[in-house]
């Protein structure tokens, strides 16, 4: 009997022990302390129940089957403790598993999925810091590293001297650099930031690699969201939040959600830009993490590279292609010194061999960018690749990588990102000129700062134009200049047009325009911000419009409605009345051919009251009626309209005969009087150039239509809307506005097949000789060719003279755009001109038709508003 109970016990010991092998193996597999602690406790209360429990049903089963189910529900706690404080997968597989391939990519690597496969434990970090010549820097930064992260998280700070003098560890104690966790690499002399990157890998040991500049402050709790994304994916790097670090205090200044992503652009360089995802594209290249055995299996970086630049685009490409995706870290926050060339104190202390960048980019291209490397070698910094110029790189390197690990083609990262590559217009499904067809000229971005209307040209960059940006999910909320990343921006009434850095995701207003019935209007589609206007180019500056007494002498005071184009015209200059800004000028009538009346600024109209007075009403120049107000006979300005029924005697004009030829004044009252100085009037030069036709229609400037007076004399005008051919006190021919004056009346002299144009107030000739000069002059006996014309009746170019050439009072000049009241944009019609689909374009459509399982999908939208898209 003693001995079975000997037998017993030593039973139960056994038993009791193989209750804590989970523990112990939590332990041996680094889990998390939280982990390791409940195992243990769970395999005491398992013990206890062993030891003490009476025998039960349960105890009736085979104790390796207890032992099993214990085991089960024992790792299944555990994680649910480590996904309580980490977020992690709760019922993810235990052990790494191998990717799960993407449906119709049987051929690819998969990819852009959070693939299973991360840690067990807690996994260890190693931070890489390359350094040249950043002593101060470095410093900081590995006490900041070591500052923000817990000694169990923290297995080194790789530091890489490349080449600094003095030697960076000379910076530091022994005692320190072992306190600071310091590994160091150290190169004679300076190799470059990616070589140097490389060799800082390769001497890590930690299960995650971080890159940081040698000038960063990680804040607390930096690491914890790095560590949480890669722990359920080893194929996922992460890029942590990008803030602002002040050098000399060595403080975070967080402006904003802080930088993280960038995108690919076809020069195979990257721009920085916000969306809603946590995806990036492109990552910037300084700060990222990534685990190691990622980092071994994509082959690191690549070593043919020289110096800086054009790795982060082939580190980029190569984990999206190739099975591995790059998220943000939003909580993640690490301060960043950039470099400022006015602080002397952030400039580099090193510098990169001529051409490598180029080069470097063009060997990311050239692996990764498939059939898109034409696009490049589009591009004057890269076309010497193509026509021999610059040797090509060998990437042979590369390509064996890209052939082991079976990755995508480039045409996949296009679609994977096709809400910022097609909704935002980056692959654009056509490029065009934005062009007036009044004036025959385009719209061209000049700089930032310069967007002007100058004559089209085949050559210029600058005219090139596509639609991009996002309106809400899809494409397109504005125009972007190709091959930029500056869209066309207007603030607003008032402002002139400029470019900005393009928001892809379609956050700033400003680059909200839409080319809708032949105007380009600025629009948002956020009720809170409103914008009204349209592009366009501003008035001249007239004759102030002012309140005086009435009868002064030294100032015109008669005005009448015209009845054909319905302005309110000054009587001796046949000038309208027009709205600007706060005030009123005398401006030649603009009349919109379509209508045959003034519009905009120059839409004044009659309200009648009930007191018998008018409200002189400007009701298309905002977005509420503007009314003539006399500020009590003190000034005449232009202020909100009041309502009819509330009576406001300021906004109350008499205008007792609006028909006649004589007009009468605008009253205030009984004796203030709208008026004008006397003697003012706006003309414009009459120039002689080559004749410009537009489909059939001469150009703006050319236009002049033959008014024939109601009398038999055989006189006429010749007007271009409120402007008449003129001639002043000197004998120059000038436009200015439509009157009955002689000064504007003409008759034909016909003879030998030709005719002569003779003024009426001088009996002289119109004339154009071979000095350009457009006079009146004595008419020739013998019909001479300088005094020889010709135009149709029904419109046209006035052509003649001594070269045969036209009259032109808008000569084809620049003339830079600001955003004006859309009735008075109306002078500009703008149309897309001379479409075409660009080269990404077109390799994507074969794309689609070479992998159409990878692929799959409608990558450009086609319900684009009516009139905003021409099929090419």
């Amino acid at each position: 009997m003693a001995k079975e109970n000997v037998s017993y016990k030593r039973r139960q010991i056994v038993r009791c022990a193989t209750l804590f092998l989970v523990p112990l193996l939590l332990l041996l597999l680094r889990w998390e302390a939280a982990a390791v602690v409940t195992a243990l406790l769970l395999s005491c209360v398992a013990a206890a129940f062993t030891l003490f429990a009476r025998p039960s049903r349960i105890s009736r089963i085979p104790f390796i089957w207890r032992l099993l189910v214990f085991y089960v529900v024992q790792l299944q706690v555990c994680r649910g403790v480590i996904w309580i404080h980490n977020n992690t997968t709760l019922f993810g597989p235990i052990f790494n598993n191998s990717s799960a391939k993407e449906e119709g990519a049987n051929n690819f690597a998969a990819g852009g999925q959070a693939l299973a496969g991360g840690f067990l434990y807690q996994p260890k970090i190693s931070v890489v810091l390359p350094c040249a010549n950043e002593g101060e820097f470095m410093v900081k930064t590995v006490k900041s590293v070591n500052e923000a992260t817990p000694a169990n998280i923290l297995q080194e700070v790789v530091v890489v001297d490349d080449g600094s003098t003095p030697p960076l560890n000379t910076l530091l104690t022994e005692e320190e650099q072992k306190e600071l966790k310091i590994k160091w690499v150290r190169h004679s002399s300076f190799t470059g930031l990616i070589n140097a990157k490389s060799k800082g890998a390769a001497a890590a040991t930690g299960d995650i690699i971080i890159f940081l500049d040698c000038h960063v402050k990680p804040a607390e709790d930096w690491f914890n969201p790095i560590v949480k994304q890669i722990r359920t994916n080893y194929k996922r790097v992460v890029v942590p939040t990008i803030t602002n670090l002040d050098p000399d205090t060595w403080e975070e200044h967080r402006t904003g959600s802080g930088m993280a992503k960038c995108y690919l652009t076809w020069d195979a360089d990257f721009k920085w830009f916000t969306d809603e995802d946590k995806y990036v594209p492109i990552m910037s290249g300084g700060l990222l993490a990534m685990s190691r055995r990622w980092w071994n299996e994509t082959g690191g970086y690549d070593t043919r590279m020289i110096g800086w630049g054009g790795e982060n685009i082939d580190q980029s490409l190569r984990i999206w292609l190739c099975g591995g995706e790059i998220v943000n870290a939003p909580d993640s926050y690490v301060a960043h010194m950039w470099r400022v060339a006015s602080n002397p104190k952030t400039r580099p202390r090193y510098t990169v061999p001529g051409g490598a960048v180029v080069t470097n980019r063009y060997r990311a291209a050239s692996a990764w960018f498939d059939e898109w490397l034409e696009k490049l070698e589009t591009f004057p910094a890269f076309s010497g690749f193509k026509t021999g110029a610059m040797a090509k790189p060998d990437i042979s390197n590369i390509l064996e990588i890209k052939e082991n690990l079976k990755c995508k083609p480039f045409a996949w990262f296009l679609y994977r990102f096709r809400a910022l590559y097609f909704d935002a217009g980056l692959v654009p499904r056509q490029v065009f000129h934005l062009k007036d067809d009044i004036s025959g000229m385009c719209l061209e971005a000049r700089g930032s700062t310069n967007i002007v209307l100058t004559p089209c040209s085949d050559t210029s960059k600058g005219q090139l134009w596509h639609r991009g940006n996002r309106d809400g999910n899809k494409c397109c909320s504005g125009f972007r200049n190709w091959n930029t990343d500056q869209c066309l921006s207007g603030s607003g009434i008032g402002q002139d047009v400029s470019t900005n850095v393009c928001s892809t995701y379609g956050e700033f207003y400003d680059q909200w325009i839409k080319l809708e019935q032949n105007q380009l209007k600025l629009y948002s589609s956020n009720p809170r911000a409103r914008r009204t206007g349209c592009i366009g180019t501003p008035r001249e500056k007239g004759a102030h419009v002012s309140i005086e007494d009435c009868g002064t002498s030294g100032f015109r005071q008669s005005f009448r409605v015209d009845p054909r184009h319905k302005g309110i015209v000054e009587v001796e200059s046949g000038e309208c009345l027009t709205a600007s800004g706060d005030h009123f000028e005398l401006l030649p009538c603009e009349v919109d051919p379509e209508t045959g009346r003034v519009f905009g600024e120059q839409s004044i109209t009659l309200a009648k009251l009930s007191s018998g007075r008018f409200q002189l009403k400007a009701a298309e120049i905002g977005d509420a009626p503007l009314c003539a107000d006399s500020s009590s006979g003190t000034k005449l300005v232009l202020y909100t309209c009041y309502n009819p029924k509330m009576r406001n005697y300021n906004q109350e004009w008499t205008f007792s005969d609006t028909s006649s030829e004589l007009g009468s004044p605008i009253k205030f009252g009984e004796s203030k009087c709208m008026s004008v100085q006397a003697g003012v009037k706006t003309t414009r030069e009459v120039h002689y150039a080559n004749c410009v036709m537009n489909g059939g229609i001469p150009k703006a400037g050319q236009k002049l239509v033959k008014d024939v007076a109601d009398s038999d004399d055989g006189e006429f005008s010749l007007r271009d809307g409120g402007w008449c051919l003129d001639v002043d006190d000197d004998g120059h021919v000038q436009m200015a506005s439509c009157s009955s004056s002689p000064s504007q009346r003409w008759r034909s002299d016909e003879g030998e097949g030709a005719s002569r144009l003779i003024n009426v107030q001088t009996s002289s000739c119109l004339q154009a000789d071979r000095s350009g000069e457009v006079t009146v002059a004595s008419c020739s006996e013998q019909f001479d060719a300088s005094q020889r014309w010709s135009i149709g009746d029904d419109g046209g170019s006035l052509r003649g003279g001594v070269a045969d050439q036209c009259l032109d009072y808008k000569p084809v000049r620049t003339a830079k755009l600001s955003v004006v009241s859309c009735p008075s944009a109306k002078s500009i019609k703008w149309s897309i001109y001379e479409p075409f689909e660009p080269l990404e374009t077109r390799l994507y459509r074969e794309a689609e038709q070479k992998y159409p399982s990878l692929l799959n999908g409608q990558a450009f939208h086609t319900d684009a508003p009516e009139g905003e898209i021409v099929e090419v």
